[in-house]
């Protein structure tokens, strides 16, 4: 379930108003989204830019829980619907011999190993809510001078069970162990492969890229030419009204699906740890700070789009210093945003809002393209706020809860206990997890 985004989903300029954001108690709806409740001042009496404070961040009443099992990951003794999200490296195919009845890795062929994930899955399934994920990190194997392909048999056996294959993340290691191999490249990448059982699940992509951002991955620079410090000029070849996007992209807001992650020193005797960083950015991404402990459903943000500028830059200065010399409204900004940079052109085509807006909304833009020039896109690209967050009406409230099945080492469980949620591990012989 994605973030809710009130900016200009509808191309409705009211959507700036002050909303109270209400879930019903008794039955979800069909989309599984929030009801809206929203008081609209009308353009003529509202007399600032609608700049919002942001809200802080929900919590839970008591502290997050800690969990350690001894068991098999086909096999978890929980609930069903007890976990948010699954994070987990389990033991990569003929790589490792951990000397455990009953562990998986040491099938004879690439078909036993997938079985026995599939396995795994269908219980993870089991125990996740409707609205949760699994982060997958699997390796491949070199057999016979070939790889295996293990990644890619585990996303199709998956697919074919029903699972939704999400992402297909690229964990790049910026630093990788020596490889003395001289007829092929080093390996220096993995997998984090991004699994939902619907296509409903909680993802707060707006935490994500606040956090990871445009260093997110350094592996490629990016596609992003940053003008935003240029000065608009009338016919400059920078801004292009047909084109809105080509010369200049805007969108920092989604960092991509490469993770530069280094290895992590570990001295623990667990022979394969992997990155506390790559729990971090799953935990961020896909498991709820709280849900509700009578319906499980999740605490969502609500994000809009504010007309409070980085006052640092000329132009966006300039843009509120003209904005306010106008008397432009909330409703104008708002207008702006829902429009998009441009209402015609190539933009009827790559641009949500643009053209499907309603006339009363189509008359403000112009309004204020007209006030502004140029300094309309300072508007139509300004940064989100959290303003709300989904309320169930229960006010009954606890801890996102993570499960790592193979618990390894306790990176999981120690990286997602510090981000406050509470955490389950599961292993046929469970290291003891640091406190």
């Amino acid at each position: 379930m994605a973030s809710q985004d009130a900016s200009a989903t509808d191309g409705d300029a009211a959507r700036t108003a002050a909303a109270r954001i209400v879930l019903p108690r008794n039955r979800r709806t069909e989309s599984s989204e929030a009801l809206f409740e929203v008081d609209a001042p009308s353009a003529d009496t509202t007399d600032d830019l609608g700049v919002k404070p942001a809200v802080a961040d929900p919590e839970a009443p008591e502290r997050p829980q800690r969990r350690v099992i001894q068991g098999d990951a086909r096999h978890i003794p929980l609930d069903d619907n007890a976990v948010d999200l699954v994070v987990t490296s389990p033991p990569y195919w003929q790589k490792r011999d951990y000397k455990v009845a009953g562990q998986i890795g040491q099938e004879s062929d690439p078909a036993g190993y997938v079985a026995a994930m599939m396995d795994c899955l269908t219980e993870w399934r089991r125990v996740l809510r409707p609205t949760g994920s699994v982060f997958l990190n699997v390796g491949d194997t070199w057999k016979n001078q070939s790889l295996a392909g293990i990644p890619g048999r585990i996303e199709a056996a998956a697919a074919d069970a029903g699972w939704l294959i999400r992402n297909r993340i690229i964990w790049a290691k910026t630093r990788g162990m020596p490889d003395p191999v001289q007829n092929r490249l080093a390996s220096r990448h993995e997998y984090v492969i991004h699994l939902t059982p619907q296509r409903s699940y909680y993802y707060d992509l707006f935490a994500y890229s606040r956090k990871y951002g445009r260093a997110g991955s350094t592996a490629n620079p990016g596609d992003v030419w940053d003008f935003r410090n240029i000065p608009y000029e009338e016919n400059s070849s920078l801004w292009d009204e047909e084109s809105p996007i080509s010369k200049v992209d805007w969108n920092l807001e989604n960092p991509g699906d490469i993770w530069d992650i280094d290895l992590e020193r570990n001295m623990a005797r667990h022979l394969a740890p992997f990155p506390s960083e790559i729990v971090q950015r799953a935990v961020t991404l896909a498991c709820p700070l709280v849900v509700c402990s009578e319906c499980g459903r999740p605490r969502e943000r609500v994000v809009e789009k504010t007309a409070d500028l980085d006052a640092s830059r000329p132009q966006a200065k300039r843009a509120m210093t003209i904005a306010r010399e106008k008397g432009l409204t909330a409703a104008h900004i708002a207008a702006i945003q829902a429009t998009g940079i441009s209402d015609a052109g190539k933009a009827l085509h790559v641009q949500t809002g643009t053209g499907r807006n309603a006339e009363h909304v189509r008359q403000l833009a112009a309004e204020a393209k007209t006030a502004l020039g140029g300094y309309f896109r300072e508007f139509t690209f300004a940064p989100k706020r959290t303003v709300a967050w989904t309320d169930c009406g229960h006010a009954s409230w606890t801890h996102g809860t993570v499960l790592d099945p193979f618990l390894g080492t306790g990176t999981t469980l120690n990286a997602a206990y510090e981000m406050k949620r509470s955490v389950i591990g599961v292993d046929l012989n469970p290291v003891p997890v640091q406190e």
